[in-house]
């Protein structure tokens, strides 16, 4: 059954004039779940260390993982990554380099493309506030620290920065 990518709750198949369209009981139809939408995240880093959210909501609530999401249509990924950590951390990031492009299955949907970026912030912790629908805490983990078993496929991306995979973006903005 796929979920809801804003709140999580299991999607219904749509009427027979959509039947591949999945349908939040809240939020209606979700068309980037069947049209395979692109999506990014930004593995944040500080001191050696590198700052996970854990997710509120289904596929994989409670798992810890790298903050991103879905690109809106026509957005840069660039530009997507920067939005999606302000809006489930509620901080700024500055992007530094390009981790890599996963292909990740999703639980009855189709596949995702995942554009991952690696990125700092000049936040302090105190200025995290996370989007309780989306995040149930956040946490800087030392790598010998981050859990083995993350949501989907997220210890991979860790596993690619710890193996310095990262390439740096170009600099003057968006690639």
């Amino acid at each position: 059954m796929p979920f809801c990518d804003e709140c999580g709750r299991g999607c219904t198949p749509g009427d027979e004039a959509a039947a591949r369209l999945p349908s939040c009981p809240v939020h209606g139809p979700r068309w980037r779940l069947v049209r395979s939408a692109p999506c990014t995240s930004v593995l944040i880093e500080r001191d050696g260390r590198v700052l996970l959210s854990q997710r509120a909501h289904e596929p994989w609530v409670g798992a810890w993982e790298v903050p991103g999401g879905f690109l809106d249509h026509g957005e840069h990924p660039e530009a997507g990554a920067r939005r999606e950590v302000r809006e489930e951390l509620g901080i700024d990031v500055e992007l530094t380099g390009l981790l890599g492009i996963y292909v990740h299955p999703v639980p009855g949907g189709e596949p995702l493309l995942i554009v991952v970026y690696v990125g700092t912030t000049a936040a302090d912790d105190a200025a995290i506030r996370p989007d309780p629908v989306e995040v149930a805490g956040w946490r800087w983990f030392d790598p010998a620290d981050v859990p083995a078993v993350m949501a989907g496929d997220h210890r991979r991306r860790i596993d690619d920065w710890l193996a310095g995979r990262a390439v740096s973006l170009p600099a003057g903005g968006l690639t």
